[in-house]
């Protein structure tokens, strides 16, 4: 398969309103403080959810980053016209990749969110390893790409970065940094991937849906039990069945 010629990257912060690391990651790239353009693209800049980060919540409606299913965008919901807006900008863009940033109060450090297990993805996933060694590589491909709901799968090309932790309306020095790293080698694969430069990359651990594991529940559907305190905060991390609850 070949690789997609990407000639523009979009660079999307306030999906969630709540979610600072983006804006701010923004506001230094407008600033000219870090450096998102390479030679063969150019990095676009925009805000997902406006009245959200006005407001600084999550969404005003619905989550915008579950709004994007082809079902119900003529919704009076303030998420679905925004998504029916954003799909009407940017879906037909072939060469264009959106990167929607986000930030977590789950203790996930740097983690890539890859929504296909293409080849081009895989890849990216191997050369940010390697570039980040403490990033983790998520793929979330359960569904097919046209069925994902969400923003960052509006166009042909997309993907998600997740930092954290940080509590939702802060900022934080090392989950900033985070991102900064993060977004670098992600712009930097695009660059030499663009380039058609020789790349060698290593296998690599990466993570990926299971199952889901429900609380114990009494009969009138209260939980019996909470999260060990030992397994407490252990995002990303192998956990016994054992020290689950």
């Amino acid at each position: 398969m070949a690789n997609p010629s990407i000639n523009q990257v979009l660079l999307v912060a306030g999906t969630h309103g709540n979610e600072l690391s983006g804006l701010y990651l923004q506001k230094l790239i407008r600033d000219g403080v870090y450096q998102a353009d390479r030679s063969t693209f150019q990095v676009k800049n925009t805000v997902g959810n406006p009245p959200a980060v006005k407001k600084n919540a999550r969404f005003i409606d619905i989550d915008l980053n579950r709004a994007f299913s082809s079902a119900d965008l003529e919704s009076d919901a303030n998420e679905k016209r925004l998504a029916a807006e954003f799909v009407k900008q940017h879906a037909d863009n072939e060469n264009q990749l959106i990167i929607d940033l986000h930030n977590t109060t789950s203790n996930m450090g740097a983690t890539l969110i890859l929504l296909s297990s293409d080849p081009y993805y895989a890849r990216m996933g191997a050369y940010v390893k390697q570039r980040m060694p403490e990033a983790n590589i998520l793929f979330e491909d359960r569904k097919s790409w046209i069925d994902q709901p969400y923003l960052c799968t509006t166009g042909r090309h997309g993907l998600m970065l997740e930092v954290g932790a940080q509590a939702h309306g802060s900022l934080k020095y090392e989950t900033l940094e985070l991102m900064k790293n993060l977004l670098t080698a992600v712009l930097d694969y695009i660059e030499n991937t663009n380039l058609n430069n020789p790349l060698k990359l290593n296998d690599y651990d990466a993570y990926g849906y299971i199952e889901e594991v429900m609380f114990p529940l009494d009969i009138d559907g209260m939980r019996l039990a909470t999260v060990h305190p030992t397994s407490v905060a252990k995002t990303l991390l192998l956990l016994s069945r054992e020290s689950l609850f």
